[in-house]
């Protein structure tokens, strides 16, 4: 789910700063409106539609409706037009396509932008509770929060240790992250302070 929302939004950034079609204000103002809808909210729709599509167990199911990110698109379009106009024109002249301008431009300046948004959405994505709870019926293939809730509703009765035990793993892949997207992410800030 990371890596699709961080690809997908720098695309939608790409496309919002950098090209021009009928309906962009329209289509970004859409984008907008659903950062103010709970994720909560759309669950029972998100539901159906799984549901409708055979989705309801299998990873994508999972990974599909989370796929995209508003806040994501809102923020690299954001990072993209406080970039100098003059990078896509020189691009341009120099022949270069989008995908290249994209490439070899826009993806070595957003180095920071991508690290603090991958890092969001990791953690958000790995506490996610209820839309696991929901689609998956399968207890062999439910993600680790849902697991460490049976770990306290035990026959046995409330066991601290196996429980922070547990918890203290389940901690262990948001740090691993965190530290190894650390260094773009404080890089960006470098250079901003150098502007």
């Amino acid at each position: 789910i990371t890596v699709a929302k961080t690809v997908l939004s720098l695309l939608a950034g790409l496309a919002f700063v950098y090209f021009n079609f009928r309906g962009k204000w329209l289509v970004f103002f859409y984008v907008l409106i659903t950062l103010m809808m709970p994720t909560e909210v759309m669950l029972l729709a998100l539901f159906r539609i799984e549901s409708v599509l055979g989705w309801k167990d299998p990873m994508a199911g999972l990974v599909d409706p989370f796929a995209a990110s508003a806040t994501g698109a809102f923020l690299f379009r954001q990072h993209f037009a406080n970039l100098p106009r003059d990078l896509s024109e020189a691009a341009q002249i120099d022949g270069a396509s989008p995908l290249q301008f994209l490439f070899r431009i826009l993806i070595p300046l957003s180095w920071n932008v991508i690290g603090a948004l991958a890092v969001i959405q990791f953690v958000f994505v790995w506490n996610m509770y209820l839309w696991p709870v929901l689609i998956i019926s399968d207890p062999d293939k439910q993600v680790v929060q849902v697991g460490l809730q049976g770990l306290q509703t035990l026959d046995t009765g409330l066991t601290f240790g196996p429980l922070m035990l547990a918890a203290l793993l389940v901690s262990i892949p948001p740090a691993v992250v965190f530290l190894a997207l650390q260094k773009p992410f404080m890089a960006g800030f470098a250079l901003s302070s150098d502007k």
